[in-house]
């Protein structure tokens, strides 16, 4: 028997490789999982790329069609790495990383996925090939396309509510659920439902160009005043020698700081950067996130008390789309690696006379490599030894970057102890990591290495003059349950900073003596989890 090559069947067959290159990481996932899939969970996501061709294949206008394609092929694309080291379809925190990468993130990251050549290219060029097919056919008539989308949409109706619960459904809300839990959630209809989470909260963030806390000052000073949050990258705290339990000496120089204050119960707010960085420099939480766009950020309090605010743009706050987490602040200072970004700070405490900096550290960023020679101290590692094969690569490397850390965190402590200022510095990490023996990451699994970070309070001689009753209760709270909630808070009491009550909360202030512990809670893939329970 003879196959007759038509335009049609050209079309149809463009039709069916669409469908499998959207459907393909579903397919993987599928087939490599241990943990099992159910073949309602594997029909729905196929059910739904049909529905998807089929609506473009509707649109008058092909450019349109292959444009919105487009960009289901490099998220599809995406997700296959997701799969490929993490087996997880992508959820709100990788997307937004993907989002919200940098050049150097990006490099680093392609630069040691190389071996995923070998399914990205075929991907892209049968990309190309099938939209080549699409533009070149000729489709059936509108009446036929018409019926086939609206075939497929009924009948992807009916396959996206779990028919094996039927019977535990009975309101709207729990077929709203139902739909939410086993379709927004795989591919490739979490790409779409991400991208509009993106896009809103961009939009609400630019709503708060008026935004005003309205706080004052209750101690005015005449003294100099340095203030500086300085966010960490991956650092966890099973790894730093200030826990007193860390066999290696991570953090040699910061254990002989006499005014330094090490909290050994602190919890991040999220297992990765775009959750987590917004909770520390914003009021926002686990329960009532949208408040990290919704007002503005730690920058506008010091903006009001007639600080010159500045932030180094360095990891997250280097990106464009984070730029709502600063709205308002003096400068901003571009820098290109963690000893510039104390450079700048050395220069800029001694041209201010009241000032605030914000900062975050490429620091302990997976590959583990943030580190120059004269601290490779633990080898073999992923930096300098990666043709050797040994469990400690990873390890070592990441120790190594702690290490370096510790020694430009002691030397800007030092720098400002001489500047006889009012200072105090508060260092937090964003979140934790998960290492083996053959790789690190975060954010998908999300144990305790993951949101178990290390919170350090740094004060000045002359800070302990201005405000010993706060360094008094700092010290009562070493082993105190905390979180990112309390940061935000903490530095307004530390700082005298008064904010109306609609948005006080002075028991999360932990140098407050009204200070009470609450529970700790965190975003993990879109959803709250009470880490207290």
């Amino acid at each position: 028997m003879t196959i007759k090559f038509s335009k049609r069947n050209l079309y149809w067959f463009t039709f069916g490789l669409f469908i499998l290159f959207l459907f393909s990481p579903v397919c993987v996932k599928f087939l490599t999982d241990t943990w099992g899939e159910t073949w309602l969970t594997f029909i729905r996501p196929l059910l739904i790329c049909t529905t998807i061709i089929s609506a473009c294949f509707v649109v008058k206008h092909k450019s349109i069609a292959l444009a919105i394609l487009s960009i289901f092929m490099i998220m599809t694309i995406c997700e296959w790495v997701m799969i490929r080291n993490y087996s997880i379809y992508m959820d709100i925190d990788h997307f937004m990383a993907f989002a919200t990468t940098n050049i150097e993130e990006s490099t680093t990251f392609a630069s040691n996925n190389l071996q995923a050549l070998w399914y990205i290219v075929p991907m892209v060029f049968l990309f190309i090939f099938i939209s080549i097919g699409y533009i070149y056919s000729i489709a059936p008539n509108f009446s036929i396309r018409l019926k086939t989308f609206l075939a497929c949409t009924g009948i992807t109706l009916l396959g996206v509510i779990p028919f094996e619960k039927i019977n535990d459904i009975n309101t709207f809300h729990d077929v709203k659920s139902s739909i939410f839990d086993n379709t927004l959630t795989t591919p490739p209809m979490n790409i779409a439902h991400l991208t509009k989470i993106t896009i809103r909260k961009i939009h609400r963030s630019m709503q708060t160009n008026d935004f005003v806390f309205n706080s004052t000052r209750t101690k005015q000073v005449n003294n100099k005043e340095i203030y500086v949050l300085a966010i960490g990258e991956s650092v966890r705290y099973a790894n730093c020698s200030l826990n007193g339990i860390y066999p290696r000496k991570t953090m040699p120089s910061l254990e002989c700081q006499s005014n330094l204050i090490f909290f050994h119960n602190y919890y991040s707010g999220g297992c990765s950067t775009s959750i987590s960085v917004p909770m520390l420099v914003t009021r926002a939480t686990a329960e009532e996130n949208s408040l990290s766009y919704q007002e503005r950020s730690i920058v506008q309090v010091f903006n009001e008390n007639d600080f010159t605010t500045v932030v180094i743009k360095r990891g997250i706050l280097s990106q464009i789309s984070s730029a709502y987490l600063y709205q308002g602040v003096d400068y901003t200072v571009d820098v290109s690696s963690d000893a510039e970004v104390f450079q700048k700070i050395d220069s800029l405490s001694k041209e201010h006379e009241k000032l605030f900096v914000m900062f975050q550290l490429q620091g302990s960023h997976f590959y583990y490599d943030n580190f120059p020679e004269e601290f490779n101290k633990w080898s073999p590692n992923c930096k300098y030894d990666r043709g050797i094969e040994s469990d400690s690569l990873y390890i070592n490397g990441y120790d190594n970057t702690i290490l370096y850390t510790d020694y430009l965190l002691n030397s800007m402590l030092d720098s400002l102890e001489k500047q006889e200022a009012i200072a105090a510095v508060w260092y937090v990490s964003d979140h934790g990591q998960t290492i083996t023996a053959t790789q690190g990451w975060h954010g998908s699994v999300c144990d305790e290495n993951e949101y178990h970070v290390p919170l350090c309070i740094w004060y000045s001689d002359e800070y302990k003059l201005y405000n010993e009753n706060a360094i008094k209760q700092l010290g009562n709270h070493i082993h105190t349950p905390i979180n990112s909630d309390n940061i935000f808070y903490t530095i307004c009491g530390m700082t005298h900073i008064e904010l109306p009550e609609s948005y006080a909360h002075e028991k999360w202030d932990i140098s407050s003596y009204q200070f009470e512990v609450h529970p700790r809670k965190i975003i993990v893939a879109g959803q709250i989890r009470n880490l207290d329970e």
